[in-house]
């Protein structure tokens, strides 16, 4: 089985931890995990799969060789970094409101909608983190 390389951003957020824990729980394949957030919260430490995880400030190099970005830090963040991301073949799955009424850009709900993942352009928003 493929295993990737995952970013969260707004990861000491409570969403940005809640996906840290699912991603662990659900035993996605995960080669490597990168958590970016703000420069306050830079340098926190979190646990995966047993390993000590530093966070990272979000800059626009940091998705270098990230297969998969899950966005949780709000509509500033999201607009500056996901374009950048897509731009350098990051697959973006975004939570934040911005992207969700644009056209080009599947509003998915796995367990409604799975299909339209199928023309998304890397970047694909989720309705709210709830969902």
């Amino acid at each position: 089985m493929r295993k990737y390389d995952i970013a969260v951003v707004g990861a000491t957020g409570v969403v940005g931890e809640e996906m840290r824990l699912v991603l662990e729980e659900r035993k996605f394949p995960v080669e490597k995990l990168s958590l970016f957030a703000s420069t306050r919260s830079a340098g926190r430490v979190y646990k995966f799969k047993g390993e000590k995880i530093t966070v990272r400030e979000l800059k626009e190099d940091s998705f270098s060789g990230i297969d998969i970005a899950l966005f949780s830090a709000g509509d500033e963040v999201s607009t500056r970094f996901a374009p950048l991301a897509v731009r350098q073949g990051t697959i973006v799955i975004d939570n934040c409101k911005y992207f969700r009424m644009d056209p080009n850009v599947p509003l998915v709900v796995p367990e409604v909608n799975p299909d339209d993942l199928k023309w998304h352009k890397g970047l694909i928003a989720n309705p709210n983190c709830s969902t």
